[in-house]
């Protein structure tokens, strides 16, 4: 599955790089020749002015910056170092213009198609569901009601989870913070212990979901999946994939604003 930004994303690279093939054939050769250059400028300056606008998130683990699948793009950055790369390459010249239009033709189908797609809507959290602590002791979800919380579904055979689960392992035991629940999905309890015990992850953030409820209530069937819930029980956004310390930080400040 593909996020919906990154789809938009692609689809917009594809109408460029058409557009910009059409001038080639037709008139400005030159035009065709720039264009990829133009495309990975403009991710290297998208991926760097996200990273500057969540340099906060990426100053405790600076690699972090080159995990790119994990998303994190600036569209106006990038917008902006494709435009600056095509004026470079292509000088003042008739070329440049169409450059320069196809890139926005680009551009404002992306911002228009952000604006007319309707939010994605998760409904409720499923407060009902029981789940259970590493030890067997019950953990009901009703002591996360009436404040913003997260909810990170993960296994222990699956390599992103493996991955993301000390970042967020981290952030969970942080004193004062957005509670954040790591519910085990479909394991024996012998099986996540022993986990926990080898890559030193604490168990007190800890629960599992032996059947599988909360992956049947979000509807999702791969992991990792992150839910950011917000105090009046909204799922306010649902991550599918691996989790970066900056989309961490946003999907909790969205939870914390909802209203």
């Amino acid at each position: 599955m593909m996020a919906v930004d990154r789809g938009l994303a692609v689809l917009c690279i594809v109408v460029f790089l058409g557009l910009t093939t059409l001038a080639g054939r037709f008139r400005f050769p030159r035009v065709s020749t720039v264009t990829t250059g133009a495309i990975v400028a403009g991710l290297v300056a998208a991926r760097i002015g996200y990273v500057a606008a969540h340099w906060a998130s990426y100053v405790e683990a600076p690699l972090s910056i080159l995990a790119i699948w994990q998303g994190g793009f600036s569209a106006v950055a990038g917008l902006a170092g494709a435009a600056v790369t095509l004026a470079f390459r292509l000088g003042r010249t008739r070329a440049l213009a169409i450059g320069w239009a196809a890139l926005a033709v680009a551009g404002g189908l992306w911002f228009t198609l952000q604006a007319l797609i309707p939010p994605v809507t998760y409904g409720p959290f499923p407060y009902h569901l029981a789940l259970t602590t590493p030890s067997g002791a019950p953990l009901p979800l009703d002591r996360f009601r009436g404040r913003p919380f997260v909810v990170n579904l993960w296994a222990t055979w699956c390599g992103p989870c493996r991955r993301e689960l000390p970042m967020l392992d981290a952030a969970a035991s942080r004193r004062g913070e957005v509670p954040i629940l790591l519910a085990d999905q479909g394991e024996a309890p012998a099986t996540v212990t022993r986990f926990l015990t080898r890559e030193g992850i604490g168990a007190g953030n800890v629960a599992l979901d032996p059947d599988r409820r909360l992956s049947r209530a979000f509807e999702v069937a791969g992991y990792p999946a992150t839910a950011f819930v917000a105090a009046d029980g909204t799922i306010v956004q649902l991550q599918l994939g691996e989790l970066s310390r900056a989309a961490l930080a946003d999907g909790i400040d969205k939870a914390r604003k909802h209203r």
